[in-house]
């Protein structure tokens, strides 16, 4: 994945708004929460790669989309990710 200088977001964005939710999770919702963390934790992993799989990530965060809809509490968190992910069209 190439970065686009017109882009306004980086790759790093979706870095940061993926480990800002995996501290979310990890400082409120350990236990309940280890599936979605499992999710994010992946899809910070390949956003990270020099050539992410677009994709993967995509399927990624659309699982996230599904399991993020039960946990209400967490919405001003995956509402943040949702922005940077869109800014890369992966949702």
């Amino acid at each position: 994945m190439t970065n686009d200088p017109k882009s306004p977001a980086a790759p790093s964005d979706l870095v940061d708004a993926l480990a800002n939710s995996l501290k979310a999770i990890d400082d409120d919702y350990t236990e309940d929460m280890r599936g979605l963390r499992a999710l994010f934790a992946e899809a910070r992993l390949e956003a990270e790669k020099d050539e992410p799989n677009g994709q993967k990530l995509k399927a990624l965060l659309a699982d996230a989309n599904e399991m993020v809809r039960t946990f209400a509490g967490l919405d001003p968190v995956w509402q943040g990710v949702q922005r940077v992910a869109r800014m890369f069209g992966f949702l």
